[in-house]
């Protein structure tokens, strides 16, 4: 097995192809393997291009894999333990430098922790589109100016706190007070806002609680240390709650999916006829995708339509084709696929051991692919579930037919 790590660089796609050509002359099936990590924005650019790096990956041949992990490198050795892999493809600069792993040892480590695995390196040209991205996967310039104002603000209400402290009880080292506006803001607002709370931390404390007061000194030991330690407060805050943040996400993400799936097939074991499980399974699709829903089955040598959401679908010529070609050959028909691409929608066949049972049908109004590469993950394992739905169907249909002879 030969696989090949997306990234979302603009340079996933070249790689993808690079990767085909490799398992080609090698003889080996592959696949393309994108880690999701809590900076990894699937609306975000690097996010679209891995989608379209999968997208493409799946047009060649190959089977797609996604792993939610903190690190790349970590998603990428967890999938070493579950997949019998003995070629990597990774990108990496033509400077040197990794386009996805920034630190220069992990391809290292990972030859040193598989000794059987292959690590195939290949250079391209650097990145010039990374842009500002910080630890959250969002742009760094963009954090609303209202957040800097609320900065200001829990910088000027401790100073208001510290100054009656000052004058009622008289008490002098207040320092201490201005670490509790640095820490809440740098972890609820981000490391802007909380730099700019240091800097007024500072010269708020040097000008009315510092003696002489209402003076500047900014030459003071005092301030260099005052400003250093909330500084590296407020960077340390900044960064380790937004990795934390980014993991909550990613784990919110993929307790949902899992969650999804364990409710659509509780429902479908509750289902006892053909319409009520065609309907269950468009309406689970529609609300987790936000696409129309169709569904098809074979009654008495006919294609029949048995349910969709919304109720009222129409297929016209070219979807009809797409319909019948995925149910004659068991393949994926329709727009987004290699057949039938013109087609408004797109169908996927629901087949077990038993045969051909079901065509579930899915698209969007504005015609674009339903579902991008990583959501056809989610997508596939939901029409798994329909089609071992259906075959308890078929298996019940068997039985009161054998019962009745």
């Amino acid at each position: 097995m030969l696989t090949v790590a997306v990234s979302g660089s603009p340079h996933s796609e070249w790689l993808v192809q690079q990767a085909r050509s490799l398992a080609a002359r090698l003889g080996v099936p592959w696949e393309a393997l994108h880690v999701e990590t809590p900076a990894a924005d699937r609306d975000s650019p690097r996010g679209l291009r891995a989608a379209a790096a999968l997208a493409t990956a799946a047009k060649l041949g190959a089977t797609i894999a996604r792993v939610p992990a903190a690190s790349a490198a970590d998603g990428i050795q967890a999938h070493l333990r579950t997949t019998p892999i003995r070629h990597l493809v990774l990108g990496h600069t033509a400077e040197g430098r990794r386009s996805w792993f920034r630190s220069p040892g992990i391809a290292d480590r990972l030859l040193a922790d598989e000794q059987r695995l292959a690590v195939h390196r290949f250079p391209h040209a650097r990145e010039e589109d990374r842009g500002r991205w910080n630890s959250a996967g969002r742009p760094a310039a963009s954090i609303p100016f209202h957040h800097y104002l609320l900065s200001a603000g829990a910088v000027a209400l401790t100073l208001v706190v510290a100054g009656l402290l000052q004058a009622l009880v008289g008490l002098r080292t207040l320092d201490l007070l201005f670490l509790f506006p640095v820490i809440a803001v740098a972890a609820r607002l981000g490391l802007g806002p909380a730099l700019l709370a240091v800097a007024l931390a500072v010269l708020g404390y040097n000008y009315f609680l510092m003696r002489p007061l209402n003076a500047f000194n900014l030459h003071a030991p005092l301030n260099l240390v005052m400003g250093g330690v909330l500084g590296a407060v407020a960077v340390y805050t900044s960064t380790i709650t937004a990795r934390l943040r980014g993991r909550l996400v990613l784990s919110d993400r993929s307790a949902q999916e899992n969650a999804s799936i364990a409710a659509l097939a509780q429902k479908l074991t509750r289902d006892a006829d053909w319409e009520t499980t065609a309907r269950t399974v468009c309406e689970h699709v529609h609300r987790l995708f936000d696409v129309q829903a169709t569904m098809y089955r074979e009654v008495d040598g006919a294609i029949c339509h048995v349910a969709s959401i919304p109720s009222q679908i129409r297929l016209g010529p070219v979807n009809q084709a797409a319909l019948d070609w995925a149910w004659a050959n068991g393949e994926a028909a329709g727009v987004g696929t290699a057949v039938l691409g013109a087609a408004d929608w797109q169908f996927h066949p629901l087949k077990t051991s038993l045969g051909m049972l079901a065509v579930l049908g899915i698209a969007r109004d504005d015609g674009r692919d339903p579902v991008n590469a990583v959501q056809k993950l989610l997508l596939h394992t939901l029409i798994a579930q329909a089609a071992l739905a259906h075959e308890r169907l078929r298996l019940e249909d068997r039985m009161r037919e054998t019962s009745r002879a």
